[in-house]
């Protein structure tokens, strides 16, 4: 069947839709879904490379990875959806690495992690990321959260200091 020049353009219409429609299905997402560090002594910084960014102070190491590598390994302490630690306490080894996940839905949910013990800047977590805390020496470690747009808790009830105890 021999097309004429009409067909032949039409079908190469279609083709070229259906490989623009293919390629910009990714790109619908209108959220601000960035990983940003906020902290109270630096300007906000945007990752937009898959790297990690690490903080060592020698009791803890501190871990925000771009992307979420599916740590099946790792102690996983959960955020409930409204933004709250789902435990106040827990327990770990050392050596071991706590896995907190922001699970949130939308960017209105950002979560800011303070150490009371100021082994780290107040960190940032996005909808959607985490943050791994390994720690190397024993003791009792605590974490607050806060809201990052006015750095207060977020409601007077709930987990909102998470207690850690890292034994030998």
């Amino acid at each position: 069947m021999k097309m004429t020049g009409t067909k032949t353009l039409l079908v190469l219409f279609t083709l070229a839709v259906l490989v623009l429609a293919v390629g910009m299905s990714g790109c619908v997402d209108k959220t601000n879904d960035t990983n940003a560090t906020n902290t109270s002594n630096t300007t906000n910084t945007t990752n937009t490379t898959n790297t990690t960014n690490t903080t060592n102070t020698g009791a803890i190491t501190v871990q925000k990875p771009e992307e979420f590598p599916g740590d099946k390994d790792k102690a996983i302490t959960m955020l409930n959806k409204n933004r709250q630690f789902a435990a106040g306490e827990k327990t770990v080894k050392v050596g071991e690495t706590l896995h907190m996940w922001n699970r949130e839905d939308v960017s209105p949910y950002k979560h800011l992690y303070h150490s009371q013990e100021g082994l780290f800047e107040d960190v940032q977590v996005n909808p959607r990321y985490e943050l791994y805390i390994t720690f190397n020496k024993p003791g009792t470690y605590h974490f607050d959260l806060y809201n990052p747009d006015t750095v207060e808790f977020y409601d007077t009830t709930g987990n909102r200091t998470l207690t850690v105890t890292v034994t030998n």
